[in-house]
């Protein structure tokens, strides 16, 4: 396997971020194979516009709209130990009614993943209840050998149809959380990613979870480059338990990113 070229992150003093989400949100350019390099001093998330602020309000708001959110281990952890420790913070009891989870089918083929998404939207009802709806495909989804337009044209093409046909759904977009592990892995996720912020951030419906857990405390980014040169970015060491899932800052972290992008789409929808 090809040694990693790692560029080196810059320390500066711990400060406060945009958490990027304007419906999970951040920008950056995509382009057909090869994508577009990420400049190497820059995160995601710096170039993201700032979502709404979360705050108590925003949390209630939240629980008054029905949110379905389809997921496998990464949304398991934002659920799990993420989102209770943001509503605690915040003095908000969470929602159980008006808010359901379903873990998605899991094969080696990512397409079996958005069969089951549209499954659940249309044939078991989800798209007559929900108001918002967001689907998370994994690091397993996305490898050095995935075909990475074909999954994001056959993702983009579903999102399309789901689109017009339940109008008064938000359905709400999620980039494909990195890892610590094989670079070239991450160098295909963040190629896929960049289609999924070119292609969404523009629409204010971005969740950008890689931007949010390879972006450290300290303010900087986890990149690198792959040995051919590819630029990729990593989880941050101290927001993950096994280089892949979340620990408990890791969730809530990526827990707070997607509140607020919730709120923020919840908001302009209206």
């Amino acid at each position: 396997m090809p040694i990693s070229v790692d560029s080196q992150r810059t320390r500066s003093p711990r400060r406060l971020l945009p958490l990027l989400c304007a419906m999970l949100l951040s920008a950056a350019c995509a382009a057909p194979e090869p994508a577009p390099d990420p400049t190497p001093s820059q995160s995601a998330r710096s170039e993201a516009p700032a979502g709404a602020d979360l705050d108590a309000a925003g949390l209630e708001e939240l629980g008054a709209v029905n949110v379905f959110f389809a997921h496998r281990s990464v949304g398991a952890d934002i659920i799990e130990m993420g989102f209770p420790a943001v509503y605690q913070d915040l003095g908000v009891v969470p929602p159980t009614t008006t808010f359901r989870d379903h873990w998605l089918d899991q094969t080696e083929d990512p397409a079996s993943k958005l069969a089951d998404f549209d499954h659940q939207i249309r044939d078991e009802g989800l798209g007559e209840w929900a108001d918002v709806a967001v689907m998370k495909l994994g690091y397993v989804d996305i490898l050095a050998d995935t075909d990475v337009e074909d999954v994001f044209d056959r993702y983009r093409s579903m999102m399309d149809a789901l689109e017009a046909d339940y109008p008064a759904v938000v359905f709400l977009h999620v980039t494909v959380s990195v890892t610590a592990w094989v670079p070239e892995n991450n160098a295909a996720i963040e190629r896929f990613n960049v289609l999924m912020r070119d292609r969404y951030a523009p629409t204010g419906r971005l969740f950008d979870l890689a931007a949010s857990v390879s972006t450290c405390e300290d303010g900087e980014p986890d990149q690198g480059k792959t040995a051919e040169g590819a630029p990729y970015h990593r989880i941050c060491p101290e927001y993950t338990r096994d280089g892949g899932h979340l620990n408990e800052l890791g969730a809530k972290v990526a827990a707070e990113d997607m509140l607020r992008a919730l709120v923020a789409a919840i908001r302009e929808q209206r």
